[in-house]
């Protein structure tokens, strides 16, 4: 009786759950709204109910206040799109967003791509043929998004919406009928089958072409691109276009470091359109095909413009070598001329020859691999490779023994620009040669006035143009120390040589560790922080070989004493420098962390969720050495994401008076310090030792409980949780 009684019991209470389920607000085609400070998220289905197989509409709805939006896909200058993860049973697919047309946000100088009011962001979900009829279904997902006015807060909220699964296709809710009818209305449309995109990249321009086969004109008034993908364009620049027969061409122009143009550029067109029956706003769903620049008699250049680029670069040239990068190597040439003096005679005209070939034949060297980069679609322009960490890294090496050989810390040669010790010597001409080689290098990632239009010319130009701008460029470069050369006398008019000579070679060494400086920013912007740190250890390496072999490696020491030391010197140096190659060449990591505040870590304890905790500042060198030995480990990474373990960092690298008074409570008054919080909240936090090794935490991992061992509730995955 007892046993049938509880079997009584249990079926009214299974009915009573199942009639309240049916009944409640969840049920129905809308979930229970989630509201964030400013907006509000309600998960929608266009048919009350789920058939097996059969495609439903669905969509995402947000509600923003009035003053406040949300993001496009590309947002623009800043922002960041609205995601939408997708919990679903086994079996369904959900499909991906239907993005509706976004509004063009302007905050000079900002320009953003988003929503404000209402949007209605669709997706498909499809269940499996299999599903069981007669069953209620969970369609979860976590939406997040960033809301912004003159403020900005990213927020995400969790949606839950339950459908009955029935034989036949779900009714379509009135209610909700027009909503889906004007969010599908709000979509880009695909333009008319007549019209044909195209884009290519021109005078560092994005250009995109719409033509009619249909032989008809353009009738599109205030046209403007806004492309899916970010970094393609500058948003807040103004876009021109220019008709052309049976259609128009956009001229957008790209930012300085741009995307690649992908194959298919897609989009959506904004534009009005003056009919008889009045205007109509055009909002296009784009996809442009890349093509080739188009060869047109405008893009021939006449004789009198070509030449007047030629010129332009050719001045480009001369005045490049006054820039910081290059005034000390073409210095330091001026100089060897000078300390020869008259020694080789009518050899001097061959010597400046050499240099000569040397600068020219770089230049289009160089040219060479910027066009063929550029054929194969890579968007780059005059100084691409400072987008490359290894050959800034070189470069910063390189600057930096230029500079300590003219400080004196070692000699090789009477200087470095002829490029060795022994082409000196032998006065052979490869010195020269060598010396024109390394103007180049250091010239190359420079500009200087007249360069920007000539370069933007040859760009767009066919490959013979393209070289000979180059080749009048290298000649500009080459044309002081050429003339000097070839006219001897004019050196007459330099003091003669002597004491200065010493005083201004170690001058010139100033606006080189400048340009060091300078390269050493530039490789912080590719590599970070912690790169700039690897690279600065490198030059310590780098200088104190330099040193080495200036100290040891000099003639006035016997030979074996030389040998040991050049060897050292060389080996001290390769270790470096191939250390630098390989450590700039890695990618750079993204590091799983969230920042500390007491009440998030509070809130993911409150959760289950255990939590390590990393006490840290940049200038703890025990902490970085942590960060490198055991944090960084590829295990003890994919053990945190296997025993969902937040990594949670407190940076003390400036005064924080809430992470000094945790530390206190720990008991510590410095950093390193770590703490393990467990999955259990009631339970006492574990102090990890300061000095931490791979073993000791995959052991201390290893003793908190699997996720799928903990409580249900941890959805805080170390992707979820922050």
């Amino acid at each position: 009786m007892k046993r049938g009684g509880w079997f009584l019991t249990s079926v009214v209470a299974g009915l009573f759950l199942l009639g309240a389920a049916v009944l409640s607000p969840s049920q129905a085609a809308e979930s229970l709204p989630a509201r964030s400070k400013h907006v509000e998220a309600t998960l929608l289905s266009e048919t009350n109910a789920l058939s097996p197989g059969v495609p439903v509409w669905v969509a995402v709805r947000l509600r923003m206040e009035k003053g406040w939006h949300t993001y496009w896909r590309n947002p623009g200058n800043a922002g960041s799109p609205t995601r939408i993860d997708w919990e679903l049973p086994a079996g369904f697919q959900a499909g991906p967003i239907q993005w509706p047309v976004p509004e063009v946000i302007s905050v000079p100088p900002l320009t953003s791509y988003g929503y404000e009011g209402e949007a209605w962001l669709l997706a498909s979900v499809t269940p499996p043929a299999s599903l069981p009829v007669g069953q209620t279904v969970a369609l979860s997902a976590k939406v997040s998004w960033v809301e912004c006015a003159q403020t900005c807060i990213p927020a995400s909220e969790n949606l839950l919406l339950i459908l009955p699964v029935t034989a036949t296709p779900g009714k379509i809710d009135p209610a909700l009928r027009a909503g889906f009818q004007q969010a599908r209305a709000a979509l880009p449309q695909p333009p008319p089958k007549t019209v044909q995109a195209t884009a290519w990249i021109e005078r560092d321009k994005l250009h995109l072409e719409l033509k009619s086969s249909e032989k008809k004109a353009a009738v599109l008034e205030a046209p403007r691109f806004l492309p899916a993908q970010e970094g393609l364009i500058v948003d807040s620049a103004p876009q021109t276009f220019r008709l052309r027969q049976f259609g128009i061409v956009l001229e957008i122009p790209r930012p300085p470091k741009p995307k690649p143009l992908p194959r298919k550029l897609d989009g959506v067109l904004l534009a009005q359109s003056t009919e008889w029956k009045g205007t109509r706003k055009i909002a296009w769903a784009l996809e442009a095909e890349q093509v080739p620049v188009p060869i047109t008699l405008r893009s021939l250049p006449a004789s009198k413009e070509l030449w007047l680029v030629l010129g332009f670069a050719f001045l480009g040239g001369l005045i490049l070598n006054l820039m910081p990068c290059v005034f000390p190597v073409l210095s330091l040439k001026v100089l060897h001329l000078v300390e020869r003096g008259q020694e080789e005679g009518g050899s001097s005209f061959q010597h400046g020859l050499a240099f000569l070939l040397g600068v020219v034949s770089s230049f289009l060297a160089l040219a060479a691999l910027l066009l063929a980069l550029r054929a194969r679609g890579a968007e780059l322009g005059w100084g691409f490779q400072l987008q490359s960490a290894p050959f800034v890294g070189s470069l910063v090496v390189l600057f930096f023994l230029v500079a300590l050989s003219l400080f004196g810390v070692f000699e090789f040669g009477a200087s470095f620009g002829s490029m060795g010790e022994v082409a000196d010597r032998a006065r052979g001409l490869w010195g020269s040669f060598g010396s024109g080689v390394l103007a180049t290098v250091v010239a190359s990632p420079c500009t200087a006035p007249f360069m920007g239009m000539a370069l933007g010319f040859a760009l767009t130009q066919p490959m013979w143009i393209s070289l000979l701008v180059f080749a009048s460029l290298g000649l500009g470069v080459a044309a002081p120390v050429f003339l000097l050369c070839t006219f001897p006398a004019l050196l007459r008019l330099l003091p003669r040589p002597g004491r200065w000579m010493e005083d201004f070679k170690q001058l010139l060494g100033f606006p080189m560790m400048g340009a060091v400086v300078w390269l050493l920013w530039v490789y912080g912007k590719l590599r970070g922080i912690d790169g700039v740190g690897s690279l600065l250890l490198v030059l310590v390496a780098v200088g104190f070989g330099a040193w080495l072999f200036g100290r040891y490696a000099n003639p006035t020491r016997i030979l074996p004493v030389r040998l040991v030391a050049g060897l050292l010197s060389v080996l001290t140096v390769a270790v470096a420098v191939g250390y630098l190659v390989r450590d700039a060449a890695g990618q750079r990591r993204e590091v799983p962390w969230i920042p500390y505040s007491a009440e998030r870590l509070n809130e993911l304890r409150a959760k289950g969720v255990p939590v390590f905790l990393d006490f840290t500042a940049a200038w703890c060198l025990t902490c970085k050495v942590n960060e490198r030995v055991a944090l960084d480990n590829p295990e003890v990474r994919k053990r945190f994401a296997d025993r969902g373990v937040v990594w949670m960092v407190a940076d003390w690298t400036n005064r924080d008076p809430a992470i000094t008074q945790a530390l206190t409570a720990l008991g510590r008054s410095g950093v390193p310090a770590y703490v393990l919080y467990g999955p259990d909240p009631q339970a006492q936090p574990k102090l990890l030792p300061e000095l931490l090794t791979p073993s000791l935490l995959l052991d201390e991992l290893d003793r908190l409980p699997s996720p799928a061992a903990r409580e249900p509730a941890l959805s805080a995955s170390p992707r979820a949780a922050p």
